[in-house]
């Protein structure tokens, strides 16, 4: 069984990309939060703590 080349490079761009994206959504999220009142939020906690 061979295994696959790995090009390191790609895969380091890949991770700073993902590391941003993920960053991002968590500002555009606090953002969001912040100006909803907090039942609308905490309902949308509530349905994913419990699924």
């Amino acid at each position: 069984m061979k295994i696959p080349d790995i090009d390191v490079e790609k895969l380091k761009k890949f991770k700073e990309k993902n590391f941003k994206e993920r960053l991002e959504f968590i500002d555009k999220y606090a953002e969001w939060v912040k100006k909803q009142p907090n039942k609308k939020w905490s309902s949308q906690q509530n349905n994913i703590i419990d699924s």
